[in-house]
C-alpha cells in the first residue's frame, strides 16, 4: 500500500476529544476526517518502551480494517503521513447536527429499579464492572430503541481480544443521536489500543521464537479494562469459562470469519510499509496464537456441546 500525503490539507473547525495523542480535523476528498497522531512515548517514561512514538495510527488502521473484514460496522480509516509523522485518518461518521453519546454518558443517566437506588458504581460513567455494564445494556430505556446493542458489545469483546485491544472503555463506543431525532449504534471506532503499538524490534526479538513468552503476550497474561468483583479480567479466560449465551453466540459468529479472512489479514499486515519485517512477523504470530490456541478451542467446544445437546 502507499501512504497518503496529508500535508497541505488545512485544519477545519471540528474538534475531537480523547487522551491518546493529538487529533485534528481536515476535509479530504469532500469528507471530514480525524487525523490521529501517534503518542510521544519519550515523555511518558514507560518501562520497557524505547520507541519515540507509538504505532497507534497503524494499529487504528489495521484494527479497523480487521473489523471491516469480519463484517462488523466500523469507521472508515486511511493511513498516511502529516508533518513527518504517521497518522491514521478516520472518517467522521457524524453529520451536521448529529451528536455522539458515549456509553459513559449513557451510564450516568441510568436509574436502577427499586427504592435502594444509591447512585453507586452501577451509574458511574467510568465504572467498568462487567455485570453493571450488561445490566445497563439490558435495562436502559435508550437501548430499548436500538437493535443489536448487546450483540455489538459481545462482538467487540471477542474481536478486541483477538487484536489485543484492551482499552475498549466506556468512552470509546456509543450511540449516535441523528439531527432528525433518529437513534442508532455508532460504528466501531477508536481501535488504536491494540496490536502491540508500543513494541519495536528490540522488544520483540527476545520473545518472537519463544513459545511460552509469546503465549503470555498473546492470551495468557493480558487483561481487559472490564472487571468482575473489582478485578480486571483476562478476556480469553472469561470466554473459556463463561456460560453467557450472548458471548458464545458472538464467538460462534466471529471465529469462522477470522479463519476465513486470515490470509487477507496477513496480507494486509505485510502491506504496511512502515512496519519492519520483525514487527510484521510478530503480529502474524500473535494473531495466529490467539486464534488457534485460545479462540478456536472455545469455538469447537461450543459446537461440540451443541451437537451433543448439552
Amino acid at each position: 500500500m502507499e501512504l497518503i500525503n496529508f500535508d497541505g490539507y488545512a485544519q477545519n473547525n471540528r474538534m475531537y476529544g480523547g487522551l491518546s495523542g493529538a487529533k485534528i480535523g481536515i476535509s479530504y476528498q469532500g469528507a471530514d476526517y480525524i487525523l490521529k497522531y501517534p503518542q510521544n512515548l519519550k515523555e511518558k517514561n514507560l518501562n520497557n518502551v524505547r520507541m519515540s512514538y507509538s504505532t497507534a495510527p497503524v494499529s487504528e488502521y489495521l484494527g479497523s480494517h480487521i473489523y471491516a473484514l469480519l463484517g462488523i460496522p466500523v469507521h472508515d480509516t486511511l493511513l498516511g503521513r502529516r508533518k513527518g509523522k504517521i497518522v491514521a485518518a478516520c472518517r467522521d461518521f457524524l453529520e451536521q447536527g448529529d451528536r455522539l453519546f458515549e456509553f459513559r454518558q449513557i451510564k450516568t443517566t441510568f436509574e436502577p429499579q427499586g427504592e435502594d437506588f444509591d447512585s453507586g458504581s452501577e451509574t458511574s460513567g467510568n465504572g467498568v464492572e462487567l455485570n453493571d455494564i450488561l445490566k445497563i445494556i439490558d435495562e436502559h430505556p435508550l437501548f430499548h430503541q436500538i437493535e443489536g446493542v448487546k450483540e455489538r458489545f459481545w462482538q467487540m469483546f471477542v474481536v478486541d481480544a483477538y487484536i489485543g485491544n484492551m482499552d475498549r472503555n466506556n468512552g470509546n463506543w456509543g450511540v449516535i443521536m441523528r439531527y432528525d431525532g433518529g437513534v442508532e449504534l455508532a460504528p466501531v471506532y477508536d481501535n488504536g489500543g491494540g496490536l502491540n503499538n508500543k513494541w519495536d524490534d528490540e522488544r520483540i526479538l527476545p520473545i518472537l521464537y519463544d513459545t511460552a513468552n509469546m503465549q503470555i503476550q498473546a492470551y495468557r497474561g493480558i487483561v481487559s479494562i472490564f472487571e468482575q468483583d473489582g478485578r480486571r479480567i483476562n478476556p480469553f479466560h472469561y470466554i473459556a469459562a463463561t456460560d453467557s449465551a450472548d458471548c458464545m453466540r458472538a464467538l460462534t459468529l466471529i471465529v469462522p470469519q477470522i479463519r476465513a479472512k486470515e490470509p487477507e489479514i496477513c496480507a494486509m499486515i505485510e502491506g504496511i510499509p512502515v512496519l519492519s519485517d520483525i514487527q510484521k512477523a510478530f503480529l502474524r504470530r500473535i494473531l495466529a496464537l490467539r486464534l488457534e490456541e485460545a479462540l478456536l478451542p472455545c469455538y469447537e467446544r461450543i459446537i461440540r456441546q451443541h451437537r451433543e445437546g448439552v
